[in-house]
């Protein structure tokens, strides 16, 4: 089941983006920050405050180390509804996993489509909350994770090694700011729209320690604000086969371990 929810949550939940703070903490750190750079992101962070509910689709695609020495590549579609603070649904279709996720303002649903089983946790905070706790509980890191934050510009700055724009470059035929970063295990690039509204439009992940140094690409295929949605749009109804099945926590490590 763990390894369900693994492939489950690596979704595209990065919409949910929000301003940060911190700034100055970061700044103390000594990166190197393009201020134009720091710029665009900030307005990328206002205009989300704005869309509170939308809907989405991504196509992404995750590079995997096989026993061979060969990268492969593995790819998904995935289909997102959300409603800040608290509430999403994603569609998860492609190589590795078949799933649905249903948040509604109590319950996280895990639904593998394939193998018509699922598994649900509390969940009564918000979606940043909801995403610390299967990071803390679960142990589920996922690429985009950062970038659920509601304070995204301070996790994403908080290790930033050195920050640069790069000028107007394209991505999925759109135009757009094209921004680069450095840390000590990951490098992360992202695509920002310079049309009138700044929203994301792409994400690259680069895993520099790993093997090959292996990739993780999400594209913004569509973006709609959503003035009403359907109520029952977050919740969950088993189907009468389904099986339920239990979702483990993993047993947190001793401060030496650590």
């Amino acid at each position: 089941m763990n390894h369900m929810l693994r492939t489950v949550v690596v979704v595209a939940f990065f919409v949910a983006l929000t301003a940060g703070s911190g700034w100055g903490q970061t700044k103390a750190a000594g990166p190197s920050i393009d201020p134009q750079a720091e710029k665009i992101m900030q307005g990328l962070n206002a205009q989300k405050k704005k869309d509170i509910s939308a809907s989405l689709e991504i196509f992404d695609t995750m590079d995997e180390m096989a026993e061979a020495g060969q990268m492969i590549q593995y790819s998904h579609m995935r289909k997102l509804v959300v409603s800040e603070p608290k509430r999403f649904w994603i569609e998860s279709t492609g190589d590795i996993t078949n799933t649905t996720i249903w948040k509604d303002d109590t319950t996280l649903t895990l639904f593998d489509r394939s193998a018509n089983a699922y598994a649900q946790v509390p969940a009564p905070g918000t979606i940043d909350e909801t995403m610390d706790m299967l990071l803390d509980t679960y142990g589920v890191t996922t690429p985009l994770a950062d970038l659920l934050s509601d304070n995204l510009f301070a996790v994403l700055m908080k290790n930033v090694k050195t920050c640069r724009y790069l000028g107007l470059h394209y991505a999925d035929g759109m135009k757009c700011h094209h921004i680069a970063a450095t840390q000590k295990d990951i490098d992360w690039q992202i695509w920002i729209d310079a049309g009138d509204v700044a929203r994301l439009r792409k994400v690259v992940i680069t895993y520099k320690q790993n093997p090959g140094a292996p990739q993780y690409t999400a594209v913004l295929k569509s973006f709609n604000t959503v003035s009403r949605l359907p109520g029952d749009t977050f919740t969950f109804k088993a189907p009468e086969t389904a099986k339920k099945i239990p979702l483990l926590p993993v047993k947190k490590r001793s401060k030496k371990q650590k």
